[in-house]
């Protein structure tokens, strides 16, 4: 007995010094790096020859993930506009600093008192920078009101914005979803979507339908697979936006969601979901909307948590959603500078983490936002791929980091050839289709090899046509992709 008792904790304690070792490295030999080498230097140099780099700066850098073996690299020194690839520094930094299951707590308060089936005092939504809130959430937390036998509200809805601060649209007029400002209360990520109804005329209806927002609009649906791109543009009032919309909605707008609006006050917006919300549930609530402070002494009613930060941070990534970006710099400002958070906070926490953690120098590299919609955002191929390095050596980030990238051939948005189930690709593209920017960024993967990190930076030298997503990229990472498929082909059973 006393034999089996000595080996069972013989068995533990093996199983917890395993599972506490470091992960066992895949080698590359000297042989398979020339090897390599030279089908990246023939593969992706007979690529740039295409037309389509004419007046293109492109700068490359790809290495080994673990032991950083330079493989190939072209102008890997010069910054360039990074646009959304940038998105992959601040969700890490997120991550690392947050934590990958940290949850915000948006909670619904009061300054009054619950007599019976009445709650005699003000209704508060206090906002604490949970980017993913989403119309079920209200739908819960007004649930969870009704159970005290909530019926009644005698006082006003006040949201309570003053955890970060409030910041215009910053390419007003302009309403396309791209450009929804962050807020401490976001909803639906500040989008309103748009159901287009095919016919002549055509129609349109906003879903979410609320008093928040208004709708007029001039349009045509064309069957086509080109981008129609029509004008979206909004004005403020004081009960919320007035959109208006202006020419032809393709098959193409469709499919990547470009007829999303962007709301311009995130605040009122959600508070006035939430009244209507309060209304379908049986709460009449006498009073009006309006924005204040929560105080301090109010009492919690309900109150929304968030799913894990790792679960947003890969909406965020996968689907290159700004809103996500923005308002969680915001909340790093907040967190770790002081209250309110802002955009600058939050930038220098970004930037504290590249020259400290690192290892970037101060004047390599600039950020002027956190989701790359700046042009002020300036990184180098080299940059990019020693926080890729970082990333991936540390454990704990890379366990969190690399669920949340696009997946290729396992993604709607991909769009190179789907490689090999051995060889998996994981990346963050960027683009800014007007400045001629196309960017991607990630991690090529063998199944039992070695790994890789790269990044392939394209910027127009000069206007130009559009550059759609991936259209300078594509074929440079299709490249890369089969020149290690020459190295690692598939395995015969």
């Amino acid at each position: 007995m006393k034999f089996k008792l000595l080996l069972l904790i013989f068995l533990i304690v093996q199983c917890y010094l395993i599972s506490c070792s470091p992960e066992q490295k895949s080698t590359i030999s000297g042989i398979q790096i020339r090897s390599i080498q030279n089908n990246l230097n023939k593969n992706i140099s007979r690529t740039l020859e295409s037309d389509i780099f004419n007046d293109v700066n492109v700068g490359i850098l790809i290495t080994t993930a673990d032991n950083e073996n330079i493989l190939f690299k072209r102008d890997e020194k010069r910054p360039y506009i990074t646009a959304s690839t940038f998105k992959v520094i601040s969700s890490a930094v997120s991550l690392v600093k947050l934590g990958p299951d940290h949850q915000f707590k948006t909670p619904l308060l009061t300054d009054g008192r619950l007599s019976g089936d009445t709650l005699n005092g003000n209704l508060y939504i206090s906002g604490k920078g949970d980017p993913g809130l989403k119309i079920d959430n209200i739908h819960d937390a007004v649930d969870q009101l009704r159970k005290k036998g909530l019926k009644r509200i005698n006082g006003d809805i006040i949201y309570d914005v003053s955890y970060l601060d409030k910041e215009e649209n910053r390419y007003k007029p302009n309403a396309r979803n791209l450009y929804a400002p962050p807020g401490a209360l976001n909803l639906n990520y500040n989008w309103i979507d748009v159901r287009v109804i095919d016919g002549s005329p055509a129609k349109l209806f906003l879903n979410p339908e609320t008093s928040y927002a208004r709708l007029t609009y001039n349009v045509k649906v064309a069957d086509i697979d080109q981008p129609g791109r029509p004008v979206m543009t909004f004005k403020e009032y004081n009960w919320g936006d007035h959109f208006n919309i202006q020419g032809t909605i393709t098959r193409w707008d469709k499919k990547y969601h470009y007829v999303h609006l962007g709301v311009s006050r995130p605040g009122l917006f959600t508070a006035t979901i939430l009244q209507v919300i309060c209304k379908k549930k049986g709460i009449i609530i006498t009073g009006k909307i309006r924005e204040g402070r929560t105080p301090e002494n109010a009492d919690i009613l309900s109150e929304i948590r968030s799913v894990p930060l790792k679960e947003t941070v890969r909406v965020m990534n996968q689907e290159s959603n700004n809103v996500i970006a923005e308002t969680l710099n915001k909340v790093l400002g907040a967190e770790f500078i002081s209250l309110p958070g802002t955009r600058e906070k939050g930038l220098k926490v970004l930037k504290k983490f590249c020259i400290l953690d690192i290892g970037m120098k101060e004047n390599e590299f600039s950020i002027g936002d956190a989701s790359g919609l700046s042009v002020n955002n300036r990184f180098s191929a080299y940059n990019f791929v020693k926080s890729l390095n970082y990333f991936y050596k540390d454990r704990k980030i890379r366990k969190a980091l690399l669920p949340t990238l696009a997946l290729q051939g396992h993604h709607p948005h991909a769009m190179i050839p789907v490689p090999p189930d051995h060889i998996k690709v994981l990346v963050k593209t960027g683009t800014l289709s007007v400045s001629g920017v196309n960017t991607v960024i990630g991690y090529i993967l063998i199944e039992s090899g070695p790994a890789f990190s790269f990044a392939v930076l394209a910027n127009r030298k000069r206007p130009g046509p559009m550059t759609y997503s991936g259209t300078l990229t594509n074929p440079i990472l299709t490249a890369i992709v089969n020149s290690l498929k020459e190295i690692y082909p598939i395995k015969k059973i």
